[in-house]
């Protein structure tokens, strides 16, 4: 969703060199009898070509069309046939979906039941060679790579963008151990999205699917609360467990907005196959298409890719430094800004010799290059008790596009942190990888989340977050089995913020803020805490580039895409987000109210989508805790309407979380389907 009468920086093709044929819709027979819904762009005549395979449950035939439709004709336009391919019990296709990446999902995408059996079924069609590819962002960039670890034969390259090696740590459950709000959040938007009906014009006995998808369909809220540690529930489809699984050649994109920042890094470090990866400003989109900007020609870079890995063409892509990110500057902190100024970086390896790491001492409101001296830093202890509200500039945790979504000026949560500013530099700075703070703590409840933020802080005091990082200090010790604090005993612990990469400008100073609240990023400790801060025994490690001799030279080709669409805004959206104080009350409220608008579809589907997103908290109380998500999905064509209502609300006390939601269904304007679910998980050391 763009900005309002904003657009991306991507210029609309309709030529290529090889003429496009479309499938609207197309059977995936499975070795249970399973169907999979898919539809193809493939060249109109030729010899047999390699295919690319995108697999998600976001329907191909309306929800995700237009991103589907500014990509794939492309690859098809270049030699290959692609394919969107949805999921099993969501679009078109059979079944139900009963939660993120379960083994028979892997098996769909492998020979049992979803994608391997595609890539099989792909590699002897008359149009295919033989050699496959696998791509997708988000959703489809995890199963690409979980799949690539289970090394299916046809299945050559991938291509993951916005993607994570860590289900527990990087996905949008747990991060550190603290609760993320987005766990609640997307599960709410989950129950919508797959509650949304097959379409009659392509299945005779869609009625018979969606009452069927609808009366066996989760809340899967349920399963990712009953699951509150790093257990085998979220190691299972966490490649890291095993980086020697990933010998498939993998191109891994990803943006510094994102929160799927950590695992191009990981990759190039840790996996086992040929691999390159970009890291963009961009938030969770497709490069090509990204705001803030700078865009890029992604995909003629995947096209060098493709062309390398499964026509065996020279490309030189694998010539390209192996490791290629923006390295952004100081923008202001302004959330609406298009264009994040910077310039592209090329490391030739990760980790990179060009990087090293500086430490930072921590006095009272101070920061320090080099190590503590004892006669020259504050060695008492420093006391913060910050409200449950902190937070109002975090952002949402996965942003979409420019606007508020991205985090902005930190000043006003940095008031409700603890603080240390290092004085303004002489020269620049650039960081790139992980900046890590040990810290000792102590705290007056055995519960208690850290937050900690790095910022770049202009000569006119604006305060832009360059990374963060957040630890439950349940799970110092073990994300596996964590265990009460001590209270008012220091304890040494250590936080990894998120993979950046950014340039200091002389006359700028870095702060690091340290707080226990951040919402409603993250859901917040039990009771109110007060942290103590020892700064004598801590310190902050920086990774600090310093410029080789010869800069490896970067450059992407201007962003395309192709066109026309087969949709129309019939009606424009509108999109509300604020931040109230209840003077009265003394509660805070944030209200997130989206309207989607109207699409018509060239296939005369008509489609109409809302939401309405809630979170309140007193600052005082944290168990005072309380979010919802309702969502309205429309859907008409001549005389044929559907709809569907849900609403979903986590609050909580201080031992329990109390989940509660609601699914209706409608079929024109009569309401056939009414579920809920009313229960309660246990907060373990949360």
């Amino acid at each position: 969703m763009f900005p309002s009468g904003a657009q991306p920086d991507s210029r609309e093709v309709v030529e290529f060199p090889q003429r496009v044929v479309e499938e609207p819709n197309l059977w995936i027979p499975l070795p249970d009898g399973t169907r999979l819904a898919a539809r193809l762009w493939r060249p109109a005549e030729g010899p047999p070509v390699p295919a690319i395979i995108e697999c998600i449950p976001y329907r191909k035939r309306d929800a995700t069309s237009i991103d589907d439709e500014r990509m794939h004709p492309y690859f098809a336009g270049h030699g290959y046939a692609a394919l969107r391919i949805d999921l099993r019990g969501s679009g078109e296709s059979d079944g139900v979906l009963d939660d993120e990446y379960l083994t028979h999902e892997q098996d769909d995408l492998i020979a049992a039941i979803a994608a391997i059996a595609a890539i099989a079924w792909i590699a002897a069609q008359p149009w295919c060679s033989g050699q496959v590819g696998m791509m997708g962002i988000s959703w489809g960039g995890f199963n690409s790579l979980q799949v690539a670890a289970r090394q299916p034969e046809a299945l050559k390259a991938i291509i993951a963008v916005g993607a994570t090696v860590d289900r527990y740590h990087d996905d949008v459950h747990y991060k550190g151990g603290c609760v993320l709000n987005e766990n609640f959040g997307w599960a709410a938007t989950s129950l919508s999205f797959m509650s949304r009906p097959p379409d009659p014009a392509l299945r005779d006995d869609w009625w018979e699917q969606w009452r069927h998808r609808l009366a066996h369909q989760p809340f899967v809220a349920e399963n990712w609360f009953d699951h509150q540690t790093r257990d085998a529930y979220w190691r299972h489809g966490s490649v890291c467990e095993d980086y020697g699984k990933l010998k498939t050649p993998i191109l891994a994109v990803t943006g510094w907005a994102d929160a799927y920042v950590n695992f191009v890094a990981e990759l190039m470090e840790h996996a086992s196959g040929p691999r390159l990866g970009i890291v963009g400003p961009w938030p969770h989109a497709y490069p090509h298409l990204a705001m803030p900007g700078p865009t890029i020609g992604f995909l003629q870079e995947a096209l060098r890719w493709w062309d390398h890995w499964l026509k065996g063409k020279a490309t030189g892509i694998m010539d390209e430094p192996r490791y290629r990110v923006y390295c952004q500057e100081f923008s202001g902190a302004d959330p609406h800004s298009l264009h994040t100024p910077g310039h592209w970086l090329g490391e030739h390896a990760w980790p990179s010799p060009n990087v090293s790491n500086a430490d930072y001492a921590l006095g009272h409101g101070r920061l320090s290059e080099g190590p503590a001296q004892a006669d020259a830093i504050d060695t008492s202890t420093l006391k913060l008790q910050a409200p449950a509200d902190n937070g109002r500039q975090c952002g949402e945790y996965i942003p979409h596009c420019s606007g508020p979504e991205i985090a902005g000026d930190q000043r006003k949560d940095d008031a409700n942190s603890l603080c240390f500013d290092s004085t303004p530099l002489e020269s620049t700075l650039t960081l790139l990888g992980r900046p890590r703070l040990s810290v000792r703590v102590s705290v007056d409840q055995p519960q208690a989340n850290l937050i900690v933020r790095l910022c770049d802080v202009s000569p006119e005091g604006v305060s832009q977050r360059v990374s963060y990082g957040v630890l439950n200090l349940c799970h110092r010790d073990s994300h596996q089995s964590p265990s009460a604090v001590p209270t008012d005993t220091p304890l040494d612990v250590e936080v990894l913020l998120n993979q950046a990469c950014h340039r200091f400008k002389p006359g700028h100073r870095l702060r690091l803020s340290v707080t226990t609240a951040y919402w409603p990023l993250v859901w917040p400790s039990p009771r109110a805490v007060t942290l103590s801060l020892h700064p004598a025994a801590s310190r902050l490690s920086l990774p600090v580039r310093h410029a080789p001799d010869v800069e490896p030279l970067v450059r992407f080709e201007p962003a395309v895409h192709p066109g026309p669409l087969q949709s129309r805004q019939t009606r424009t959206g509108t999109h509300r987000r604020d931040v109230i104080d209840e003077l009265a009350g003394g509660m805070t409220r944030h209200e997130i109210v989206d309207d989607f608008g109207e699409v018509t579809y060239d296939h005369v589907l008509i489609n109409t989508a809302s939401a309405d997103e809630r979170y309140h908290i007193d600052p005082k109380r944290p168990e005072s805790a309380r979010m919802s998500k309702s969502w309205v999905q429309a859907f008409r064509r001549d005389d044929w309407q559907a709809h569907t209502e849900t609403w979903a609300e986590l609050r909580c006390d201080s031992h329990w979380f109390y989940l509660e939601a609601r699914l209706q269904a409608f079929e024109n304007g009569e309401r056939f389907m009414d579920r809920r679910w009313i229960t309660r998980r246990r907060r373990h050391h949360v």
